[in-house]
Formats: C-alpha cells, structure tokens, sequence
C-alpha cells in the first residue's frame, strides 16, 4: 500500500492497519512511503534539477508542522506545551550533538561490533 508520508496521522492509520493484518496472520503486509526530500542529495548538490515553487509547495506540507497545526487545532495540547515539547527536542539534539563532538573516535575494531547477531558468524576474519 503506497501511504502520503508527509501526513502523520495517513502513517499512524496505515501502520494500525498493517499490525491488525499482520496480527490476525495474514501474512506479511507491504507499506511504501512517499515523501519529500528538501535538501540535495549532498553539500555539493545545488539541487537545480526542481523549482523554488515546487520545494515551497512541499515545505507547506512539511510533516511537523503539519501535526502542529492538527495538535492546535483539535486542541490535543496547548500551545505552550507543545513549545515545550519542541524546546525539550532542540535539547536533546543539542545534548547529542555535544556528546558526539566531545567524544573521542571509536577504536577501528568499533567497525564490526554489533553488527551480527551471532559473535562468531562465519564470514568474519580476524
């Protein structure tokens, strides 16, 4: 099933209605994701391949704002919770972005840890 991606709650009714699939053992239940990239492929890519229109079409649907707005509007939280919400968001990203710059690299041996379930899986080589 293809989902509009960029609205939350189309995601949250389309994941309730694959589980109930899946859990009545229906068997496997595909869902494709369609969604908007707003930046380049890379810090090099000047994404000139689409318009200053099409990306402020897409910003207007962009998917946080979306849930913010419905939030608001069916009154789910007031506005000053969900800052609050947001502020404890930007901080966390900040708290992780400062662990991340402060830390030392991992040692190169890191490169293959957690990567199979099974320690001693056969295709690796000491």
């Amino acid at each position: 099933e293809r989902i509009e991606a960029m609205h939350p709650l189309e995601v949250h009714n389309a994941l309730g209605k694959a589980l109930d699939h899946c859990r009545k053992g229906k068997g496997p239940y595909l869902l494709e994701f369609m969604t908007y990239r707003y930046k380049g492929h890379s810090m090099s890519d000047p994404a000139k391949y689409r318009t200053k229109e099409e990306l402020e079409e897409f910003k207007g649907k962009d998917p946080i704002s979306t849930i913010a707005h419905d939030i608001l509007t069916k009154k789910y939280l007031k506005e000053e919770d969900l800052k609050a919400i947001q502020d404890e968001i930007k901080e966390e990203v900040e708290d992780a972005v400062r662990f991340a710059e402060e830390s030392d690299y991992p040692a190169e041996a890191a490169l293959f840890e957690n990567i199979y379930k099974q320690p001693d899986y056969p295709f690796i080589m000491d």
